[in-house]
């Protein structure tokens, strides 16, 4: 190897650790939770929507699906046949390309069953995380909401206009939500039964106990501004510590990719110049 060809080397290895590192870094800081349209569903539609055996969908279903595609948001879209077609459809594709794989080098004839395996979890797993997505979003958005409700109700509004306005006015994830909640009631569903389709329909203890708590100041009549007021100073202090325990978790992560991935990039810079620099000396004298 020429003096001149080592040198490249080391700094292009040198410049995809430093490439890596700064991601995971990046990716090791505290992030926004995203919202649940950043989670898209695109690709269990489309799948869902490919024709399959009745046999291969009935023995992809699962009892817990349409659960989960309410609390993901999709039931308006999806079933429970929905999903588990999804599924014989994305196991089908990935055994398509296991076997393209194996046809091409014979010794990847085990990709076949595990691509297979990993697409018939794959819908499952993406209709899970918007479902985790939809749930953080509320649970981020619950303090705010709660402020407004307790101004509007602290200034004499009845509970049904303050929830309307307010639901106006914060948008977003749990402000659908809340018109949905008002459109049941305006259908004659009790407050009771509004109240516990939305627990089920976004499955976060923090929203379980806002609602209970409300249920509670109904009933018994007790103010229900001051009842609000200390929801909402409550998932603050709850959003606060798991803030800083999110915090304590990254940094050990970020000192691991620094010193694995940061410190050998700096090394590996630091011996291509080296190498530079003794090819240049010592190269004159041996000739």
């Amino acid at each position: 190897m020429s003096p001149a060809v080592a040198p490249l080397s080391l700094w292009l290895a040198a410049l995809a650790l430093a490439a890596v590192g700064l991601r995971g870094r990046a990716a090791g800081r505290a992030r926004r939770p995203a919202a649940p349209r950043a989670v898209r569903a695109g690709l269990v539609t489309t799948a869902a929507a490919v024709p399959c055996p009745c046999a291969v969908a009935r023995a992809l279903a699962r009892p817990g699906d349409e659960v989960l595609l309410l609390r993901a948001g999709l039931a308006g879209r999806l079933d429970g046949g929905a999903l588990a077609r999804a599924r014989a459809v994305a196991a089908a594709a990935g055994a398509l390309a296991g076997t393209a794989l194996a046809l091409a080098s014979p010794v990847l004839l085990v990709a076949a069953p595990a691509l297979a395996l990993t697409g018939a979890l794959a819908p499952g797993r993406r209709v899970r995380a918007l479902a985790a997505a939809r749930r953080r979003a509320v649970v981020r958005e619950l303090p705010d909401l709660l402020d407004l409700l307790g101004i509007c109700v602290g200034a004499g509004m009845a509970l049904d206009p303050a929830l309307e306005l307010t639901a106006g006015r914060l948008g977003g994830t749990l402000g659908d939500e809340i018109r949905r909640v008002l459109g049941d009631l305006a259908f004659g569903t009790p407050r009771a039964a509004a109240y516990r389709a939305l627990t089920e329909r976004v499955d976060a203890p923090e929203l379980a106990r806002t609602v209970a708590a409300l249920l509670q100041a109904e009933e018994l009549g007790a103010p229900l501004s001051r009842a609000l007021e200390g929801q909402a100073a409550a998932l603050r202090a709850a959003r606060r510590q798991d803030a800083r325990e999110r915090a304590a978790r990254a940094a050990p992560k970020i000192q691991l990719v620094v010193a694995m991935l940061m410190v050998p990039a700096i090394l590996l810079l630091v011996i291509g110049v080296l190498i530079i620099e003794l090819a240049r000396q010592v190269g004159g004298v041996v000739g």
